[in-house]
């Protein structure tokens, strides 16, 4: 029988190999089946295997008269596709394993092509830990470097060249790839064809140009989700419209509680959820300024500014929380300094692109906050994944509001238009479970497990349909109809000890509310330009009016406090 199809746990190289190479007892049946595609189509093309000494009783590697992929049902080995491979598994389920393990057991190279220098640092330093000895091929690198990596590939001191598709399409290396006689090409991150390729990366449309030039018999995609169309595209820019093997787990991943939020004043917003949510935590910005700009805001609201609630809430002894950003503009040193920290703190608050994230390994991120829409679900869940990978209960919030109108600007293409406004109508929908429509947004029709309890705001009746200045402003104006204008009004507001804004926030609320007809300006002269609003919908109490003869601002603020939903903060937003 083949290796693959053993039986007898004591006798099984791979749990063997696994656990002599990694210190790991246990591979996860995806991960096994992905493994043993790889080495039966090697197998297959002549490319010798390796295994850790043999124990006493283990049966040889093969047996006489037998054939790659006998034992195995035929949809888990293709001949037709043998050496090209799909792989969709979610975050978290060690897509990395799936292709390092075969690294250290075939003889030949394995190049990995990821998307960022952070993701390709993380899996260097990773595997350096374990005496693995990679190579990082990277722009910039002098010619000495250079000949020092094709030299430890060619002896095969290293088996693992890690690069991004950028520097391996240049004249130069182009050269090089077929001469280190690769057997084994890795694309992780594959979404990134269609997410990158046909905007900022178009050197993802051209990794085809890379795999023909290594001449590499095996072939593997991995990432963590992808629906009908990015796979369309991955079969075209990858494998050349040939054909692939696809291996589907289910991207549902049960630890993270998904939750959407409505509102006008974002950073606000993040500044509470940060707050009301456990640590580490992740908030994804769009724009490198954006990072930069999030990351200072929270600095001086948490500190600087020694919020009422900040002090109240949090122990003397507990560790102030960290706050950071990081992005593609910063330099390798500010990102490897960055990475560092995020990595080894248990209280850290990182702003960040999409820079950040894609496969780098920080398994105990409890709460990712999208401030920004992403371009695609395939995206979000990408993003979301960050969160909770060591299998415990963590948070995924996305907010949405007016700003998205900017994300619909920066689509473009009308299939962009159209990926972005579902991901905003799952945002909006508080009648799905928001496990549910992000899977059917995925087109994923596979088994569907059960994530228990707490499995989204929806689900939990938590899920609010409007943004939440909304109900708080309009809270105090019906306590004080007719009696403030815009800028009166902001002013009392600011002074609301159970929440902390400035007049500008304020102010802006109220004017988009007053844009989208949710609060009135008065044109009798008797109250020009007071604000007021409707009464209360019919069957709700209504609140005593408050007159203009309160001349003292600060009374009338004391007397009748405005009603926020933020001064529930004690308690748990989501």
């Amino acid at each position: 029988m083949p290796y693959i199809a053993m039986q007898n746990e004591t006798l099984d190289p791979l749990s063997h190999a696994v656990k002599e190479l990694f210190g790991l007892s246990y591979l996860f049946p995806y991960q096994r089946l992905v493994i043993a595609n790889i080495l039966e189509a090697a197998q297959a093309a002549g490319i010798g295997i390796s295994w850790p000494r043999q124990l006493p009783g283990e049966l040889p590697d093969e047996q006489p008269g037998e054939e790659p992929g006998e034992g195995l049902p035929e949809a888990l080995f293709d001949r037709e596709s043998s050496g090209r491979q799909i792989v969709i598994l979610p975050t978290g389920a060690g897509k990395s394993l799936c292709f390092q393990l075969p690294a250290m057991l075939m003889e030949g190279p394995s190049l990995v092509i990821y998307p960022i220098l952070g993701l390709m640092a993380d899996q260097e330093r990773r595997l350096a830990e374990r005496g693995f000895s990679p190579v990082l091929l990277r722009g910039g690198q002098s010619r000495e470097e250079r000949d020092a990596i094709w030299k430890k590939l060619r002896s095969g001191q290293s088996r693992f060249l890690i690069a991004n598709p950028e520097v391996l399409l240049s004249p130069q290396v182009m050269g090089r790839l077929k001469e280190i006689k690769i057997i084994h090409i890795v694309i992780d991150e594959a979404h990134c064809v269609s997410e990158w390729g046909e905007t900022f990366r178009p050197s993802y449309l051209e990794i085809g140009k890379i795999i023909e030039a290594a001449a590499a018999p095996l072939v593997t995609a991995f990432t963590a989700t992808a629906g009908a169309a990015v796979l369309q595209k991955i079969e075209k820019h990858i494998f050349g419209g040939r054909g692939a093997q696809k291996i589907v787990g289910n991207p549902d991943r049960k630890n993270i509680r998904y939750a959407a939020q409505g509102c006008i004043l974002r950073n606000l917003a993040v500044r509470d959820l940060v707050f009301a949510n456990a640590r580490p935590a992740i908030v994804f910005c769009s724009s490198r300024p954006g990072t930069e700009k999030l990351a200072r805001y929270l600095r001086n609201e948490m500190f600087e500014r020694a919020l009422p609630w900040h002090r109240e809430s949090i122990p003397r002894e507990t560790v102030p929380m960290e706050i950071r950003f990081y992005h593609a503009g910063l330099s390798r040193e500010e990102k490897k300094e960055t990475e560092d920290w995020f990595l080894r703190s248990k209280n850290a608050v990182l702003t960040t692109t999409c820079a950040y994230g894609l496969g780098i390994d920080k398994s105990d991120i409890r709460t990712v906050i999208h401030r920004d829409c992403p371009p695609s679900v395939e995206a979000y869940l990408q993003e979301s994944g960050r969160a909770g990978r060591d299998g415990l209960p963590s948070r995924a919030i996305f907010l949405w509001g007016p700003e998205d109108e900017r994300s619909m600007s920066r689509a473009r293409t009308d299939a962009d238009k159209k990926r972005i406004s579902r991901l905003l109508a799952y945002a909006r929908d508080i009648g799905s479970c928001r496990r549910e429509a992000l899977l059917d947004l995925l087109d994923y029709d596979g088994e569907k497990d059960s994530p228990g309890s707490s499995c989204c705001d929806v689900c939990d009746k938590e899920a609010r349909s409007g943004l939440r200045e909304e109900q708080s402003l309009g809270d105090f104006f019906r306590r004080n109809r007719r009696c403030y204008t815009a800028g009166e009004a902001s002013g009392v507001l600011a002074r609301a000890e159970n929440i902390r804004w400035q007049e500008e926030d304020a102010e802006e609320a109220i004017d988009y509310l007053i844009k989208t007809g949710k609060l009135k300006k008065l044109k009798n002269p008797l109250w020009r330009n007071k604000i007021s609003i409707g009464p209360y919908p019919q069957g709700q109490r209504t609140i005593k009016k408050l007159t203009a003869n309160h001349t003292n601002q600060h009374e009338l603020l004391q007397r009748n406090p405005p009603v926020f939903l933020w001064k529930h903060l004690k308690r748990p937003v989501f």
